[in-house]
């Protein structure tokens, strides 16, 4: 508990004194994720997107097969079905692999100017 009255503590006990083990060098700036110096953020968005692509083609060609062997609207409505969502896959892998590009180049191109 906190008294009032309390006589105030000794000149010089506080605060602390620090441990010897503390005094040292300054920790290591951050330098963001460890990845290996082949891999970038915008390598990985690369095969992010590939991989997206790669879907989508597969989608496309389920969707063909469907539609080749089945009868009726529905067929069609599958076939349609398939199609937007090939567009959408190959559409935003296109997009991510391209982006990914681009921050692959500046990461290359900010080691380069700052000598890593």
């Amino acid at each position: 508990m906190y008294d009032p009255n309390a006589a105030p503590p000794p000149p010089g006990a506080y605060p602390p004194a620090p441990y010897a083990g503390w005094q040292g060098a300054p920790p290591p700036a951050y330098r963001g994720p460890m990845l290996p110096p082949w891999l970038s953020f915008g390598g990985i968005l690369v095969l992010v997107g590939g991989i997206l692509v790669l879907v989508g083609f597969v989608i496309a060609l389920i969707g063909n097969a469907t539609y080749a062997t089945a009868t009726g609207a529905n067929a069609f409505q599958s076939y349609l079905n398939s199609m937007a969502t090939f567009d959408a896959l190959v559409g935003i892998g296109i997009f991510l692999a391209f982006l990914g590009w681009l921050f692959h180049q500046m990461s290359r191109h900010r080691q380069m100017t700052q000598g890593h």
